[in-house]
């Protein structure tokens, strides 16, 4: 509920969020981690000061959740629980089709009722389906999606919708639509139960509402899925590029330095908040076996996670630079895999001028599958980096350059 919130107000922020299993109880989860990933007046504050005001704005945030949540679900102190007690209690049991959800599919479920805000959860921890039963947290939900909140766009395209905002852009996968509707459809409770409302997606789970249910899935929508849809969007694009691809403000030289380039990325990549150190391991005119970059890289892994940290990992990454006005295809960038392993890295970055194309895109995709990190930046991720990094752009000419006027921010 918290990420949810989070993500609903302005600015916008984008959470994971991951289970710590209970070290005794089978089945019982200890803990959650909520991680926030696309956050980006928290991430590129300029300075300390600014830093200190982003905290107390997200502090401020916190305590507004406290005085909606406990307005919208009422009183839960001893006096008013005994009141409430006298009173016809609701049935907050699940119908048995509840049950039967992941009947055959997994023996990895918690089920339990709760008094206080009367309310019953089911949680099928291997498929990561949460179900709860209340009309105390619908309500909630239904109050946290009427108020002022961050601007979002959807556009459906291919494989999903996308959802884009200022700051936090997130995928609803249709298949993760799909999985709705036949939950409720289970639901021989639920109230309307073809007209449910998808309401919040964040990086790793998106939620559901239809009274007095609320239904989370634990699925990837997060800035890389996007990332990955954008990209397949890019080769359809029509009308809505106004939305994801607006008039740059940005003139890119028509023969790109190679060498300025590639320290235009180190600079970028230097002030990003998940990079401990960029390194380069050779000028551009020597042999550098494949890699323009050696990157010390915070990245997240659910592997590394336990109940003293969190799921994050320093990786070593090897980064790769191409300075082109044409879209950089797979036969640009040959032997990834052999060239992370020659490293002895865990992963491998990417960053070009212009975008790559559809099967690099996937190519790239399938190195995630192979347990090789991946990430690249094309145009547009470049330019989003620079508009927060102004400064930068006077100092690599043989690269960009700004259509406007530019208004500098003293660090």
């Amino acid at each position: 509920m918290f990420s949810a919130f989070l993500r609903q107000l302005k600015p916008g922020i984008s959470c994971s969020l991951y289970d710590i299993p209970h070290p005794v109880v089978e089945f019982e989860v200890y803990g959650r981690y909520i991680m926030p990933d696309q956050s980006p007046t928290l991430m590129l504050s300029e300075n300390w000061k600014v830093l200190k005001d982003n905290i107390f704005e997200l502090i401020v945030t916190m305590v507004s959740f406290r005085e909606l949540f406990w307005s919208v679900v009422g009183c839960q102190c001893e006096a008013c629980y005994k009141e409430r007690k006298k009173e016809e209690q609701s049935n907050y049991q699940f119908s048995e089709n509840i049950i039967g959800l992941s009947e055959g599919e997994t023996n990895k479920f918690n089920r339990n009722t709760r008094d206080r805000l009367e309310w019953d959860f089911f949680y099928d921890l291997e498929n990561e389906v949460t179900v709860i039963k209340s009309y105390k947290l619908y309500q909630f939900f239904e109050a946290l999606n009427h108020v002022e909140s961050n601007e979002n766009n959807s556009v459906n395209r291919v494989n999903g919708e996308l959802i884009v905002s200022s700051n936090s852009n997130n995928l609803i996968h249709f298949d993760t639509k799909r999985e709705f509707e036949d939950i409720f459809a289970k639901l021989s409770d639920c109230v309307n139960n073809v007209d449910y409302k998808i309401l919040f997606p964040i990086e790793n789970m998106v939620i559901a509402i239809c009274k007095p249910y609320i239904i989370a899935l634990g699925r990837p929508g997060g800035y890389y899925e996007f990332k990955i849809e954008k990209e397949i969007v890019r080769e359809r694009h029509n009308n809505e590029a106004k939305i994801l691809f607006p008039i740059p403000s940005f003139v890119w030289c028509k023969e790109i330095c190679p060498d300025q380039f590639e320290l235009l990325i180190k600079a970028l990549l230097e002030r990003e908040p998940n990079i401990k150190k960029v390194r380069r391991p050779a000028p551009i005119n020597q042999g550098d076996k494949g890699r323009d970059l050696i990157i010390d890289w915070y990245v997240r892994d659910e592997n590394y996670l336990s109940d003293e940290h969190p799921p994050e990992l320093l990786i070593k990454v090897v980064g790769q630079c191409k300075a082109s006005n044409s879209t950089v295809g797979k036969s640009k960038v040959l032997d990834i895999r052999d060239t992370v392993e020659t490293h002895d890295s865990n992963g491998f970055f990417l960053a070009v001028s212009s975008q790559i194309s559809a099967p690099l895109t996937e190519k790239l995709e399938e190195l995630k599958s192979k347990n090789i990190w991946t990430e690249w930046w094309n145009r547009d991720d470049i330019e989003s980096r620079l508009m927060k990094n102004q400064d930068l752009i006077p100092l690599f000419s043989k690269v960009i350059q700004m259509k406007a006027q530019i208004k500098f921010v003293e660090m």
